[in-house]
């Protein structure tokens, strides 16, 4: 039904630099690696990951735009440019491996995910998921932190979840490597926080407001580009700093920097002047005022994800 080469699990591994696969065997659990004769490691790392279920894990958290274009690789289709960021995700997880210039799902992969594809438990289970990694944006970039029955009603904004969910199992059961909250004490946190020299503040300015509950197009673009992208202030400084000649994905990279910094509290001013030295502009070309409306009309933690017009009025 099928084309491709039997890559198996082991022929990936293969292509890993030394420190990778240390890294890698590592993260699995797998002590005294650099003792282990590189053979025997394969085969030891291939027992982890299938016995650890790692490779049902990493096929239950992909989007659908991702899912789709691991479909494609299944069926030997060509696989178009702009797909190429799933791609990349794909290639991250080893669900897909490149031999020469051609795309294979990994052996073992298209074994297991057969076995899983018709069952609609594992259809529901994937997009429920896919929308707890998004809605953990959440968390991480307004809210820090906030009660069980808060976050239930941020998943409930999609109909594959009902409150009555086990949150914590779902937790247990993603990639370790993807989770970055956590359930203590009926709360819902954000990992870092508690190691937060800025908890105390953080908690004492969000008490004064409610949580601002974003539309689902909101949490998936965050959750997509990690950062506002749709904001009016943020389109504009995209426009002047791609008609000075800036590549885009460094215009990218610094508009992220801008909107998180600003989004974290830190002060516009001192955000402007960086901007002005890494693009070497001039104030003419790129006016402080437009640092001061995207400040004023970015989603902030403090605010537990208002901005700060929303509060003044």
């Amino acid at each position: 039904m099928y084309n491709g080469e039997h890559m198996k699990l082991k022929d990936v591994l293969r292509q890993y630099d030394e420190q990778s696969l240390y890294f890698y065997a590592r993260d699995l659990g797998i002590k005294t690696v650099k003792d282990i004769l590189p053979e025997e490691l394969y085969e030891i790392m291939v027992e982890r990951i299938l016995c650890d279920h790692l490779i049902e894990k990493r096929l239950s958290i992909l989007d659908d735009q991702t899912y789709q274009v691991f479909m494609q690789v299944l069926r030997d289709e060509e696989i178009k440019e702009k797909d190429n960021l799933f791609l990349e995700r794909l290639l991250d997880y080893d669900l897909i491996v490149f031999e020469g210039d051609e795309l294979f799902v990994v052996e073992e992969v298209k074994e297991i995910f057969l076995n899983l594809q018709d069952k609609s438990s594992f259809q529901l289970e994937r997009l429920q998921k896919v929308w707890l990694l998004q809605c953990q944006q959440v968390v991480t970039h307004y809210w820090g932190e906030c009660s069980i029955e808060q976050f239930q009603k941020l998943l409930c904004l999609k109909e594959c979840f009902r409150e009555d969910v086990d949150i914590q199992a779902l937790l247990q059961d993603l990639p370790i490597a993807e989770v970055q909250i956590a359930v203590k004490d009926n709360m819902v946190y954000w990992r870092s926080l508690p190691n937060s020299a800025m908890l105390k503040e953080y908690r004492e300015s969000q008490k004064r407001f409610d949580y601002y509950l974003p539309t689902v197009e909101e949490v998936e673009i965050l959750f997509e580009y990690d950062y506002d992208i749709q904001q009016e202030g943020i389109q504009r400084l995209k426009t002047i700093l791609l008609s000075n000649q800036l590549k885009e994905e460094e215009v990218d990279q610094l508009l992220h920097e801008v909107w998180n910094d600003l989004s974290y509290g830190l002060d516009y001013e001192g955000i402007y002047k960086r901007c002005l030295e890494k693009t070497r502009l001039l104030a003419t070309d790129l006016p402080i005022t437009l640092l001061k409306e995207i400040d004023r009309n970015c989603r902030k933690f403090i605010y537990r994800g208002h901005t700060y017009l929303e509060t003044i009025n």
